[in-house]
């Protein structure tokens, strides 16, 4: 498994077990971003829970526990990452996207892991998809690490179509990856 964590805090944001894809708008792909679904989950089990429906797709006559406490097993601190949701105005995303790549590009820049294509790679996608999260902005929630590092990464929360759960996009390079 690979914990994605954050490169300035080294707090874990999410992990390969929840299938990261590339974000596509309109039927291109965002460079720099990628996303992964979350689901809501019994807290106690950590289990995926059934909608309802019926049996209309398989469920069969399970019962769900009506004292059962259904949370999201991206953000709960206990089947998730602990991932905490902050309020930003639209300036303020601006200006945390403006700090945070400048931070990232030479923190990219200082780390001998990384090569200077991928760096290179880096400065030209972060001009795109930081227009693209502020052109989403009245459709996006803001998550940060445990920490609260103001200059740390972030998870930006978005509902797809008629989806009642979020799906979660990262900024790519702003993570580091940890086999486990």
């Amino acid at each position: 498994m690979i914990i994605y964590k954050c490169r300035f805090t080294g707090d874990e944001m999410c992990s390969d077990a929840f299938k990261p894809r590339p974000v596509v708008d309109n039927g291109e792909e965002i460079p720099g971003l990628f996303q992964i679904d979350s689901m809501k989950v019994n807290k106690d089990t950590g289990g995926a829970v059934d909608i309802g429906c019926g049996n209309e797709f398989g469920g069969g006559d399970a019962d769900l526990d009506d004292g059962a406490e259904l949370v999201n097993n991206v953000i709960d601190e206990t089947v998730g990452f602990n991932l905490q949701e902050v309020p930003m105005g639209k300036k303020d995303l601006k200006e945390y996207l403006g700090g945070y790549c400048k931070a990232l590009r030479q923190k990219l820049k200082d780390d001998d892991k990384v090569a200077g294509p991928d760096v290179k790679k880096f400065t030209q996608s972060a001009p795109i998809f930081c227009k693209w999260l502020l052109g989403k902005y009245s459709e996006l929630q803001f998550y940060t690490t445990p920490s609260m590092d103001p200059d740390g990464s972030m998870a930006f929360a978005f509902y797809e179509g008629a989806n009642v759960n979020p799906s979660f996009i990262y900024i790519e390079k702003g993570l580091l990856e940890e086999k486990c």
